[in-house]
């Protein structure tokens, strides 16, 4: 199958090797790496589109999409927004989300995703990749959207294992009840694109987000945080998530606008 992935950064790159891996045949569309192809040439003859850039960039870059594409499958596998009504013109349109560094994943390391409907499972399941299956796609990207934030917690506050597993608990409780509050299925927490993901983010220094938190709480500016990391997913989605009444996300917002000033 000729697959188009739109984004080839460390994540878009780690999908491509999946997906060269199980015998498909990909492309690549993203102007800052690959100038010199455009969307049309990437998209040409192409029966499937991942979606694999920053999600800052998506509404902007879907408010600009050409209609014709909305009618090729499409999967969005980024991380950080809070809804999907931008894709509901789309003909056929899934989620795959899950704990999967990008730098383990092009080692051929395993790997666990969550997937909104059976079409990705097709394409990314392997000996190494499993995939688990849900209807809920507004929750996977919920939870991947959610995780980021939490991450940046349990970074500020990583200078204790027997808090950090507290804090996990309670994190997860905050995601299920996140869900439900609007209008997704909790359980979907329960799931690798949840739980999973919760904790590998939450407790890794290969995590932008947990980083981001650690430095933090080190007396580093933001500024120059994210200057150093360039994408931290969970410092934008803190700014827009409803807050209110769930502490910890409260607790975060809070962290962050006294570095702020």
């Amino acid at each position: 199958m000729n697959i188009t992935i739109l984004g080839a950064g460390a994540f878009g790159k780690a999908l491509n090797k999946i997906l060269t891996d199980n015998g498909h045949t990909t492309n690549f569309y993203d102007p800052a790496v690959f100038p010199e192809i455009s969307l049309s040439d990437a998209t040409k003859d192409t029966n499937t589109i991942v979606i694999a850039i920053p999600s800052i960039f998506i509404p902007d870059f879907i408010d600009n999409y050409p209609d014709e594409l909305k009618n090729i499958p499409t999967i969005l596998a980024s991380k950080g927004l809070m809804n999907i009504d931008m894709f509901a013109d789309f003909a056929q349109f899934s989620v795959i989300s899950g704990p999967a560094f990008a730098s383990e994943i092009m080692e051929g390391k395993p790997a666990t995703f969550t997937v909104s409907n059976p079409y990705p499972l097709g394409l990314f399941k392997n000996d190494s990749i499993t995939i688990e299956l849900t209807d809920d796609a507004y929750g996977i990207v919920l939870c991947g959207t959610l995780k980021n934030v939490y991450a940046i917690g349990a970074g500020y506050h990583s200078d204790s294992m027997n808090g950090m597993a507290t804090f996990i608990e309670h994190a997860h409780n905050e995601i299920a009840t996140y869900l439900h509050k609007h209008g997704a299925d909790p359980h979907t927490s329960d799931l690798a694109c949840g739980l999973g993901d919760l904790i590998l983010t939450c407790t890794n220094n290969t995590s932008r987000n947990f980083t981001f938190g650690k430095r933090l709480r080190a007396g580093e500016s933001i500024g120059d945080i994210l200057e150093d990391l360039k994408t931290v997913e969970g410092y934008s989605a803190a700014q827009i998530v409803d807050a209110d009444g769930y502490t910890l996300l409260m607790q975060i917002r809070a962290i962050i606008a006294e570095h702020e000033h």
